[in-house]
């Protein structure tokens, strides 16, 4: 499979999921200086959690399919029971240039294999 590189100074990170840990992680790259959260992108229908990415600058999209349309590394942040099914629903958007990274506890790699993945442990982070 070819791997496309993915430009650090342009890259959009988007959210599939907008819980805390979805939250923590955003506000970490926004706060730390990694990345603006001009750069960031999730979805919800939830007015508070929508407003809770908002109010620290982040875009909220209408769909799923809008976050991996406008991103090019999609964060899988939702339960670990429904990954395989949000991953098949949006696999026709999951193109070679998306990288994909979960942090669904207890999801193997080769569940996610449409594209290139990484396997995240927040265990290793210090959320707020």
């Amino acid at each position: 499979m070819e791997i496309l590189p993915i430009l650090s100074d342009s890259y959009t990170l988007g959210f599939i999921g907008a819980g805390k840990m979805a939250e923590s992680i955003a506000k970490g790259a926004s706060r730390s200086g990694v990345l603006p959260s001009s750069r960031i992108v999730t979805a919800h229908s939830n007015p508070s959690r929508r407003a809770a990415f908002e109010s620290i600058g982040i875009t909220v999209l209408s769909s799923n399919d809008d976050v991996v349309r406008a991103s090019n590394v999609v964060v899988f942040s939702v339960k670990p029971q429904l990954v395989k099914d949000v991953v098949l629903k949006l696999k026709p958007l999951l193109t070679k240039d998306k990288l994909l990274v979960s942090v669904a506890a207890g999801i193997k790699l080769k569940d996610l294999q449409v594209t290139e993945s990484i396997r995240f442990s927040p265990s290793f982070l210090h959320l707020e």
